[in-house]
């Protein structure tokens, strides 16, 4: 597989297949992410990979949290920024409404959006679920390392025919995650992975997200 054909084959899926995940190809798919830039070589993500009864531990801890009104002191960093401007609101309403009207979910539905929501805690079922964090030390510059290193998690998942998912949402019960997985508190809790095998039967795989143009972007200066 050609880089491109893995990043244009990328996307976030939300409904994978309960077959298991050879361990051989995710300590594959781990290590060569490893190679990912890092600013003076300071690898500084930590990763937390659970599958079959951890992975369904970790899951059932945060939903029965939810259940029961433990939301802890929330998320340690901003997921988002304080206020969108009309473009990124625009982008990320639209992603929205395409989710859910493709789920059946119709705008107003607070239990149908929660009920997916929830899903997010599972993995989407999928058979493995990591978590990835950063040292509270770090700098900025270490946060970019470790987006570096998830996204060619995500990318070599593609090399093996697996699909991803990068769920921000876990960061929100990084209470829970950090005294299921004996997390340290010197740790960030960044972000879930989902990593499995994707149903592309299932309709809310059928998703692409649209993408700004070049010139949206991108300042060219030739002399």
């Amino acid at each position: 597989m050609r880089v491109s054909e893995a990043i244009n084959s990328r996307r976030s899926m939300r409904v994978f297949k309960a077959d298991p995940v050879p361990q051989a190809d995710i300590e594959w798919i781990i290590s060569t992410a490893s190679r990912a830039a890092s600013n003076g070589n300071l690898q500084p993500w930590k990763l937390y990979v659970t599958t079959g009864k951890a992975r369904q531990r970790l899951s059932a801890a945060i939903l029965k949290a939810m259940d029961d009104g433990d939301n802890g002191p929330g998320a340690e960093y901003n997921v988002y920024p304080k206020e969108f401007t009309p473009v990124y609101d625009q982008r990320r309403k639209l992603v929205g409404k395409q989710l859910y009207t493709l789920l059946g979910v119709p705008r107003g539905d607070a239990a149908g959006m929660l009920k997916q929501f929830r899903k997010n805690y599972d993995f989407f079922d999928a058979p493995v679920g990591m978590i990835l964090c950063v040292e509270r030390r770090m700098g900025n510059g270490q946060w970019i390392d470790c987006g570096i290193f998830l996204d060619q998690l995500m990318l070599l998942a593609r090399e093996k025919g697996l699909h991803t998912c990068p769920q921000a949402a876990f960061s929100r019960y990084q209470h829970v995650v950090r005294r299921e997985l004996k997390i340290p508190d010197d740790e960030v809790v960044i972000c879930g992975l989902a990593l499995g095998y994707a149903d592309p039967d299932e309709v809310p795989n059928s998703l692409i997200t649209e993408r700004a143009p070049l010139q949206d972007f991108t300042t060219w200066f030739h002399e």
